[in-house]
C-alpha cells in the first residue's frame, strides 16, 4: 500500500512539472539570435550577414550559395524596418572582436539565420530544394 501510495505521488509530482513547463513556454520570449532586442534588430543583423558574405564573395561563390544569400537578402530587409544599418553595427561588433574569426563567424551566423527564417517564420528557401 505504502509503494502504491508513493508511485501515485511520484506521478503526480511529474504530472504538475510537465504542466508547469508546458504553461510557462506560452509566456517565455522567443530567442533572438545575437543578442537582437526586437525582431527588425535581429532581421538587419541577418540581413547584413547576407550582404556581407556576398561583398566577400563579390558574386563568384558556388551558385546555390549565391542564389541563398539573394533569398536572404529577399527575406531579411523588409523585415529590417526602417534602420537596417544597426545590424550591419552589430555584425561588425561581433565579427571584429579580438579572437573572433570573421569568416567563421559569418558561416555559422548564415545557418542560424536561415535555420530561424525556417523554424520561426516558416519560410521556405527555394536554393534548399
Amino acid at each position: 500500500m505504502a509503494m502504491k501510495a508513493i508511485r501515485l505521488g511520484l506521478v503526480a509530482v511529474a504530472v504538475a512539472l510537465l504542466a508547469t513547463v508546458w504553461w510557462q513556454g506560452f509566456a517565455a520570449p522567443a530567442g533572438m539570435l545575437y543578442g537582437a532586442t526586437a525582431e527588425a534588430a535581429e532581421a538587419g543583423y541577418c540581413l547584413a550577414v547576407a550582404e556581407r558574405i556576398s561583398e566577400i564573395t563579390g558574386g563568384w561563390g558556388d551558385p546555390r550559395l549565391e542564389r541563398h544569400l539573394d533569398e536572404q537578402v529577399d527575406f531579411w530587409r523588409p523585415r529590417a524596418g526602417t534602420a537596417p544599418g544597426a545590424g550591419r553595427v552589430a555584425l561588425a561588433r561581433d565579427s571584429t572582436a579580438p579572437g573572433v574569426n570573421e569568416g567563421a563567424h559569418l558561416h555559422l551566423a548564415v545557418q542560424d539565420c536561415a535555420l530561424r527564417a525556417v523554424s520561426f517564420y516558416g519560410h521556405r528557401f527555394a536554393s534548399f530544394e
